[in-house]
């Protein structure tokens, strides 16, 4: 395991999370999101793109058991590595979205999703660019996501995510009208060039 003792410290709460270089810093898109997983932290939680293992650590509890699956294999490292030092109990696999999940199904699942419109000339080296990237339009990961997640949550189940204007809140609302759910924005913000929404969905 990669030596992560000494990296950049972020603070979140009671949470003191240490991020490597190649895996995403969280944020105030991370934070905002943050804040509102303790709402529907319960049963069986995945923690989708997990990064540094800020969502998964927030959703750990007495009432839920967390996983956080992310691309990045440095990423599902770190996190771990966050979770022991915070003393958090967490599961965390490598897989892209849910291709590793066979036919479990969730409670909650959490996703921060790369939302930033990337052209082939934007992309950056390393695995880290899988943090960000949501293809050209911004919508490649997150419409992906969107397709698959109503699947894997049972019955009652909620899908937390994050939208920004920069890739379409009322489109990512759309879709998921569009599968059944019951979404509704949860807190909206202003940030610099973009708006990011909260958006909680219920599998009806």
């Amino acid at each position: 395991m990669p030596d992560f003792s000494n990296c950049k410290k972020v603070y979140f709460e009671d949470l003191v999370l240490k991020v490597h270089s190649d895996v995403y810093e969280p944020a105030e898109d991370s934070f905002l999101l943050a804040r509102h997983v303790p709402k529907f932290a319960e049963g069986d939680v995945l923690d989708m793109g997990t990064g540094s293992g800020i969502q998964a650590l927030v959703a750990a509890g007495e009432e839920s058991s967390v996983l956080g699956v992310d691309i990045n294999r440095l990423a599902v490292e770190n996190a771990r590595f966050n979770a022991e030092q915070n003393g958090r109990e967490c599961e965390f696999l490598e897989g892209d979205l849910f291709n590793e999940l066979d036919d479990s199904q969730f409670d909650l699942i959490i996703f921060n999703p790369p939302y930033l419109p990337t052209g082939e000339g934007e992309k950056v080296a390393g695995a880290i660019d899988a943090a960000w990237n949501g293809g050209e339009g911004g919508r490649e990961i997150i419409d992906r996501f969107l397709a698959g997640a109503p699947d894997f949550l049972k019955k009652g189940g909620v899908a937390l995510t994050l939208a920004s204007s920069l890739s379409g809140i009322n489109e990512t609302l759309a879709a998921l009208k569009g599968k059944g759910m019951k979404p509704q924005v949860l807190e909206e913000i202003s940030l610099f060039q973009e708006k990011l929404a909260v958006i909680a969905a219920k599998k009806q």
